[in-house]
């Protein structure tokens, strides 16, 4: 039976209006490779696109150029395993088991990103530096050395083209990790020479010695290295013909080694770069937005299609998407070695409580004459003896008062403590309780429990003092 013609174009007509009516955002997104780029004791302000002016950092800031930067983000504890722990399981310390370097405690089951990506069609693999244990592990890619802190002159990118070669040929995804080993101490590497360490810009919280000047140098010669390989890596994504369909986040990880930095609870240790770009995907933009470690692997589970995995952290699509400008309400920080710390950040202000006050806030790593970052600090000691602006800032650093409050916004460094005035005395006390609220929510416990002993109904006693 032949069709009537009239009403075979009715209904043409009608299925294209369904078609048109459809929103062109209805049909699923692509799901991205991802290249993750991780740096090692690097500090936010290390870079050009933030303001340095002693590293020489130009893949990184055109990297910043085309992609989204997040200016406030954080690793909730400045020191190496924790921070990657919190990357690769999207769980705050106290829930992924890692508190500290040298603190962990049992926490059965915990994923990793491995677990998460897998499902979803990826190959996950890291070259580098590890410093993490959970979960299912990592493929291993060559190019930096498995282990970590080592010296090498030249980070070459064949085993990551082969990495992504074998994801290709089996018809999946990749999710790769460059965890490189720079600039962490022994800060032996790159140009020193370069730079002229009198006219270097010392941090502001820093006493003016040569030690600090070599140590700058040294620091930003490794930073410089970090560069090259971030220049490396997205060029061979340039002649693989991925970058446009690859996701690349950088984190600078947490600050230098150096007082008030890695292993505090301060801005120079714990905020860090994070850049993304997806090139037609992600506008480059600047963000004020709060973000954490944890918040990344809960975003890769959403590009790549899943729903909430759960986590602590979540999903940074909304930013991504730039559908806005907030995504936490505030950041939590923590730090139980070498003192017990915590702090919270909201609105760019920063509270942090320091209740161990009859120990001093420095790790006695800063004391071996083993480490060169142990030259400047005893040349700031001996200068303390004799110099009251020296002093002050030995001071600020061994001895914070229990509670600080920082503009962070206006002062990176935290020099400026305004908890003395009295117009805060309200917002230390709100930021204090929201503090503690949240610490109960996630079962941090509001002492440190290896500092203190029960002894007696009601009674600790604690042990650091002894």
């Amino acid at each position: 039976m032949n069709a009537n013609p009239r009403r075979l174009f009715v209904e043409l007509v009608a299925v294209a209006i369904i078609i048109a009516a459809v929103p062109a955002h209805a049909a699923p997104a692509e799901k991205p490779n991802v290249l993750i780029i991780i740096g090692d004791d690097v500090g936010y302000d290390a870079f050009g696109s933030t303001g340095s002016k002693f590293a020489r950092t130009p893949a990184i800031d055109q990297l910043a150029e085309e992609s989204l930067v997040f200016d406030r983000f954080y690793s909730t504890v400045s020191q190496c395993a924790p921070c990657r722990a919190e990357l690769y399981t999207g769980l705050l310390p106290i829930n992924n088991g890692t508190l500290a370097n040298a603190r962990k405690i049992a926490r059965p089951g915990v994923k990793s990103i491995v677990d998460h990506l897998a499902p979803f069609g990826y190959n996950v693999g890291l070259t580098g530096k590890g410093h993490f244990n959970k979960g299912s592990k990592f493929t291993s890619i060559k190019g930096f050395p498995a282990g970590a802190n080592s010296s090498i002159v030249e980070f070459k990118t064949d085993g990551l083209r082969d990495f992504i070669r074998k994801a290709q040929g089996a018809g999946r995804s990749f999710c790769a990790v460059i965890g490189s080993i720079h600039a962490h101490h022994p800060w032996d590497l790159g140009k020193v020479d370069n730079f002229d360490q009198a006219s270097l810009p010392l941090p502001d919280h820093w006493i003016d010695t040569p030690g600090a000047r070599e140590a700058l140098a040294r620091h930003a010669a490794e930073v410089e290295e970090l560069d090259d390989q971030v220049r490396a890596s997205l060029k061979l994504l340039d002649e693989l013909r991925l970058a446009d369909n690859t996701l690349v986040i950088f984190l600078s990880e947490q600050g230098i080694a150096m007082p008030r930095a890695k292993w505090s609870i301060y801005e120079h240790g714990n905020r860090s770069l994070c850049l993304m770009r997806w090139p037609g995907r992600i506008t480059p933009r600047r963000t004020m937005a709060l973000g954490q470690y944890c918040d990344i692997v809960p975003t890769l589970i959403d590009l790549a299609g899943g729903g909430d995995p759960s986590l602590d952290g979540f999903s940074l699509r909304p930013v991504l998407e730039n559908k806005g400008d907030t995504h936490r309400e505030f950041v939590y920080l923590s730090n139980v070695h070498p003192t017990w710390q915590r702090a919270i950040i909201h609105d760019g202000w920063k509270l942090v409580w320091s209740p161990q006050r009859d120990l001093k806030h420095i790790w006695n790593n800063f004391y071996s004459k083993s480490k060169f970052f142990s030259v400047p600090w005893a040349e700031w000691l001996e200068l303390a003896e004799f110099n009251e602006a020296g002093a002050t800032k030995v001071k600020h650093v061994m001895h914070p008062r229990e509670y600080e409050l920082y503009r962070i916004d206006d002062d990176f460094y935290e020099t400026k403590d305004l908890a003395f005035n009295p117009e805060n005395a309200e917002r230390i006390e709100t930021m204090r309780t929201d503090l503690l609220a949240f610490m109960e929510k996630i079962g941090d416990p509001t002492y440190d429990p290896e500092a203190v002993a029960p002894v007696g109904k009601g009674k600790r006693v604690d042990k650091n003092k002894h």
